[in-house]
């Protein structure tokens, strides 16, 4: 019998072809390769990522199961544009899981080197005031809400938060200056992250629903005309 030491982990087992295709166009929609409105046509799938048509069409049922993309039998498959009422639900949720991940990541950010991963991602992210809007913002951006939620603790909230369709609200809203709104977003970055190192549950939890809510009231404000791509 093999001592439990001499055993070799089990090594992870590697993605199926139609979960490779869905990684694929999700990242493609968080790096801006795919938009809202966009078609998704199965021979370039095919052929930029390798795999047969069998997988891609698996890939994209899921997709549209998932309200990622919009499939239909003689339109094909579009990156999905989302509506009002969508947009408003989203940000809702959005608000309370961050507000709750604010709220711990106070309360445990002097345990273990918490602070100063903290420190670290914030003092990056105000750095980009100076360097304006970019994909490295978008990235570094990502970086500091993940490890506000990383030092909370809570193993639950990452596979609550819907990162796809994150995504594609900051793809559509982009191009709009009352969503993206450079000073008013880095004010409130910089309030959150202060209340979080001073300790302050209650104002970073505050602070942090008040950011996501005034995404969501400047986005509510936009004509109906940024709800609706090609693929809405």
């Amino acid at each position: 019998m093999r001592r439990a030491e001499d055993a070799t982990p089990p090594a992870t087992p590697p993605l199926s072809s139609p979960d490779a295709v869905i990684q694929a166009i999700c990242k493609g929609i968080g790096s801006g390769r795919y938009v809202p409105g966009q078609r998704l046509v199965e021979a370039d799938l095919t052929r930029e990522l390798g795999v047969s048509r069998g997988p891609v069409r698996e890939a994209l049922k899921r997709l549209a199961a998932e309200r990622i993309i919009t499939l239909t039998r003689h339109k094909g498959a579009y990156i999905r544009s989302l509506s009002r009422e969508e947009v408003r639900d989203l940000l809702q949720n959005i608000e309370v899981l961050l507000g709750l991940a604010a709220r711990l990541a106070a309360q445990r950010i002097d345990q273990a080197d918490h602070r100063q991963r903290f420190e670290e991602v914030f003092d990056e992210l105000l750095a980009h005031r100076r360097r304006g809007l970019s994909f490295a913002y978008l990235e570094q951006r990502d970086r500091f809400y993940g490890v506000m939620i990383d030092i909370g603790g809570n193993r639950e909230l990452p596979g609550m938060l819907p990162a796809t369709m994150v995504q594609l609200l900051r793809q559509q809203f982009q191009s709009y200056d009352q969503f993206t709104n450079p000073p008013r977003r880095f004010r409130e970055y910089q309030v959150m992250g202060e209340a979080i190192l001073a300790g302050n549950p209650k104002r970073a939890e505050r602070c942090t629903r008040l950011h996501i809510r005034s995404s969501r009231l400047a986005i509510q404000s936009l004509p109906d005309a940024a709800f609706y791509g090609n693929g809405g």
